[in-house]
């Protein structure tokens, strides 16, 4: 799992974005998961930052280990839908009103990029063969 994504796929998606102009908000990073059902505990937020990690969420990686299983390329793409609360002071608290409102903020944005990276896959793939 030490190369689960793909370089080359990674290198296009930069590209896209740059393209797309969505580097204000698109980032690469750690992206680490946790269990759930349920948000996260400031407990786990602390953990999981001390650890390097930028993102926590309870998918992704587990669809990752099982495409790379199978011997597939990948490329991971999440919309970080909450921030994650640090503070045992802070009135702020995870919620998912914030989650449905992120989501619905950015799901053109989110079509957009992934409907571009599928089309430039499908032409790379139409010019190999």
């Amino acid at each position: 799992m030490s190369d689960a994504y793909d370089r080359e796929l990674r290198k296009l998606a930069h590209e896209v974005v740059a393209e797309l102009d969505y580097g204000d908000f698109v980032h690469e990073g750690v992206y680490c998961v946790i269990g759930g059902p349920s948000f996260e505990t400031i407990a786990e937020c602390r953990m999981i930052r001390q650890l390097g990690a930028d993102a926590l969420g309870m998918s992704t990686v587990h669809e990752v280990i099982a495409v790379r299983h199978a011997g597939m390329r990948c490329l991971a793409v999440s919309l970080i839908s909450n921030r994650a609360v640090m503070d045992y002071e802070s009135e702020a608290k995870a919620n998912h009103e914030e989650v449905l409102e992120t989501g619905c903020q950015r799901a053109a944005q989110l079509e957009r990029l992934v409907s571009t990276l599928v089309g430039r896959l499908e032409l790379c793939h139409n010019k190999s063969l």
